[in-house]
């Protein structure tokens, strides 16, 4: 008894001690702190249920910040909740490569992800009047098929600019200089369905230009393209 009534006691030295051996009841730095009989390390704590008043859970919470320890945050949205949120977790680990998926209310699981392979793509290119070439446009997937490509005139240029769209040693190879007008009235289209196999290895687009001497103009160079499933 007196070695409980010393324990009690001994809260003015920061700490409750819950029975002969066991856990520490600790102030660290205003912090509640559970702690080893030793005061070594902290210990685990049970509970039923846990409410957090506040909006952060952090785990690993004492990392060093450095090389492969750090801490992992959950938080709360700050702004724009309406009602109580409850997310209940998957029945098990799910298998390689699936995603989380909810019903709607909350309730998650896993699921296999959609397949986005034959979905069409498109990659925009701005072009100036100022612009060096070779512009670099984009690097075509293996096996992707080029739908379309539009030249889409912003600004209308002056002088006698040319372009032309393909890859390094065949710079027509998906779009002619013939097949588009940079002179062309602001929002003026021009559309070529180039119309090639896949090829099996990436491809690296350029837009090969000639200012011609222009002092002004814009356009924008739309590919449309997917890979096939």
């Amino acid at each position: 008894m007196a070695t409980v009534w010393q324990d009690i006691v001994g809260t003015v030295k920061g700490y409750i001690r819950l029975g002969f051996t066991g856990v520490r009841l600790k102030n660290s730095g205003g912090n509640l702190a559970v702690r080893n009989a030793g005061d070594s390390a902290d210990a685990e704590v049970t509970a039923s249920k846990v409410n957090i008043s506040g909006d952060v859970l952090d785990i690993n919470s004492d990392a060093a910040g450095a090389g492969a320890d750090w801490k992992y945050t959950l938080q709360r949205p700050a702004s724009g909740m309406v009602a109580a949120v409850v997310i209940t977790l998957p029945v098990d680990d799910g298998s390689p490569n699936q995603v989380l998926k909810t019903d709607g209310n909350g309730v998650t699981s896993w699921t296999d992800a959609g397949d986005t392979a034959s979905s069409n793509k498109l990659n925009s290119t701005t072009l100036v009047f100022g612009s060096t070439s070779p512009v670099a446009m984009f690097t075509l997937p293996a096996n992707a098929i080029v739908a379309a490509i539009e030249v889409i005139v912003d600004t209308a240029f002056d002088g006698t600019p040319s372009l032309s769209i393909g890859i390094l040693g065949t710079t027509s190879k998906f779009m002619a200089a013939t097949d588009v007008d940079l002179t062309a009235a602001a929002a003026s289209v021009f559309r070529v369905h180039p119309g090639l196999a896949p090829e099996g290895s990436t491809q690296d687009l350029i837009a090969t230009y000639a200012a011609g001497g222009a002092a002004e103009g814009a356009a924008r160079i739309i590919v449309h393209y997917a890979i096939p499933s």
